[in-house]
């Protein structure tokens, strides 16, 4: 047998371990290693030949994907442990497919603290794989025999534990994550640990190993995202490691997501290993230590950091006085405040006014009044200086306008007199030109053109204004109009034309008559030219005869 504090080999019947000291009572004591007791029936049993290769021998037991057997491989005259995986946890053929390339990944473990996997499978539906038989005890038969003498891992015990696990895992990490690490696959040899079943959980779908696991009472050990179903990477390894630690320390692990504090279950420990233990068990993996050798490194530096001195007090020491209540904020006051500030110098600003305290301002308003003769009286509040009360002027008969004159007093009573010497002190402006769109009367025109006014007795008849052809019209461009404040441009009309007399318009309608006369007595005359001329041409004679 073992011994389950160092891993020893003790013989069988032996009271104590030589290695050790531990007394063996008669529950620990055995011939070997106690199996676990199949709860679900083998498939197969000893003598059976499974894959035409592989002698069944012994049941070793179930496992939660499985049962595992002690057989012989026929054809290497070897003993093998063969682990046959439940089918219905593996039913598709990508499935199948997925868990051999899984299990071939961990052909490539030579690593001293991993179980070298040989063969890897399918039989009868059945999923395989057999790797190296080894005499020993797993971590968990262990945790269980300490547990029955009632006894705990010291940090001192958990550190070469670690350290091995690390190592194991460091190796591992270069071809990707061990994904089923827990108690039950750590192997404790006397001189060695040795860690089994590589890659087992990433050949498995994972819904159907997650619930396995929960059959089985061991699902603490799987790390939320292999559950959740998020990206999975080596850091994996690590929470389960960290389960791990905090179990052999307190016998504690994390039930459905709620991670145990181990400083409740055990005081003396250091707290650089709570700090760690939740570092490696938070849900967020970009948490965790990066690597396991990291994790290893932290442990030994939580276990050399000096312990905090204890909070219970000395024998006669005086109690610490407890800390003063903080007091509470008075509320700011204005008038506290302008009356304890100093004076302000030229380089500093006003205190800032709250805006709570500010004076409330009301809406302006303007009181119209029914002065005597039914003129309104306007009275406007000072601008600068709000809620200005102005006093009261007596009325008069006479119409006035009270307005606030801000440089002499509040009010300045106006007359109609004073208003009268404004208007008249004020500047004229210029007076506008006439509007160029109005009509205009001769005497206008004459003024614009600087003629001598008509006589009024015999005003002479307006002529009607010439057409103007549209064309003209069209090209002529438009005056801009001129902006507001400055005059309009001055535009200057031609004079109009001088009326003519009844008797010139019969001169120029019978010298008319005349040039149209003259021009039909001068076109008959060379066109009876022209025919006497063809009639005696040599042409015409020649026709003639």
């Amino acid at each position: 047998m073992l011994c389950y504090r160092c891993g020893s080999h003790v013989p069988d019947n032996t009271e104590s371990c030589a290695t050790c000291g531990l007394k063996l009572t008669g529950a620990a004591a055995g011939g070997g290693p106690r199996r676990r007791g199949a709860t679900v029936e083998a498939p197969y049993k000893p003598g059976d030949v499974f894959a035409k290769r592989y002698a069944i021998r012994e049941v070793l037991g179930p496992g939660p994907v499985g049962h595992v057997f002690r057989a012989l491989d026929q054809e290497m005259d070897v003993e093998v442990a063969l682990k046959v995986i439940n089918p219905r946890l593996v039913q598709m053929p990508e499935e199948r497919t997925q868990f051999s390339l899984a299990l071939r990944a961990g052909k490539k473990l030579t690593h001293p603290h991993h179980v070298r996997v040989y063969e890897e499978g399918e039989d009868r539906n059945r999923p395989f794989f057999t790797t190296q038989l080894l005499e020993g005890m797993t971590l968990r038969r262990m945790m269980e025999q300490r547990q029955v003498q009632g006894q705990r891992f010291t940090p001192k015990e958990v550190e070469p534990l670690l350290a091995q696990l690390a190592e194991a895992l460091d190796s591992a990490h270069k071809y990707g994550p061990h994904s089923d690490l827990k108690p039950e696959n750590i192997i404790v040899l006397p001189d060695m640990l040795k860690v089994t079943d590589y890659g087992l959980a990433l050949g498995i779908p994972r819904l159907p190993f997650v619930q396995a696991q929960k059959v089985a009472r061991v699902a603490g050990y799987v790390a939320p995202e292999y559950a959740e179903g998020g990206e999975l990477d080596t850091r994996m390894d690590l929470y389960s490691l960290g389960v791990v630690m905090g179990e052999l320390l307190t016998g504690q692990t994390p039930d459905e997501g709620e991670v145990p504090e181990l400083l409740a279950y055990d005081p003396e420990l250091p707290p650089g290993v709570e700090a760690l233990y939740r570092r490696a068990t938070n849900a967020n993996p970009l948490a965790r230590p990066k690597t396991a050798s990291e994790f290893l490194a932290e442990f030994k530096a939580a276990l050399a950091a000096p312990r905090p001195p204890s909070a219970k007090p000395a024998a006669g020491a005086q109690a610490p006085v407890p800390p003063r209540p903080r007091p509470k904020p008075v509320p700011f006051s204005l008038t506290a405040e302008l009356a304890t500030a100093g004076r302000l110098s030229s380089d500093m600003l006003p205190p800032p006014v709250p805006t709570s305290e500010l004076p409330a301002l009301g809406a302006p308003t303007i009181q119209v009044p029914i002065v005597g003769g039914g003129s309104p009286t306007i009275e406007a509040p000072r601008a600068e200086a709000p809620k200005a009360t102005l006093p009261e002027v007596p009325l008069s008969g006479k119409p006035t306008l009270e307005m606030p004159n801000f440089s002499a007093g509040p009010t300045e009573q106006l007359s109609a007199a004073s208003i009268a010497q404004r208007v008249a002190a004020k500047p004229k402006d210029h007076e506008p030109p006439p509007d160029a769109t109005q009509p205009l009367d001769p005497a206008a025109l004459a003024a614009l053109m600087g003629t001598p006014k008509p006589a009024a007795s015999s005003p002479a008849p307006r002529p009607r204004p010439a057409p103007v052809p549209v064309a003209a019209v069209r090209a002529e461009p438009r005056s801009p109009i001129p902006p507001p404040g400055k005059a309009a441009p001055r535009i200057v009309l031609p004079p109009p034309p001088a009326p003519r007399s009844r008797s010139s318009t019969v001169k120029l309608v019978l010298l008319a008559l005349a040039g149209l006369a003259l021009g039909a007595a001068g076109g008959y005359g060379l066109l009876k030219m022209r025919a006497q001329s063809a009639q005696g041409s040599p042409a015409a004679q020649g026709v003639k005869r």
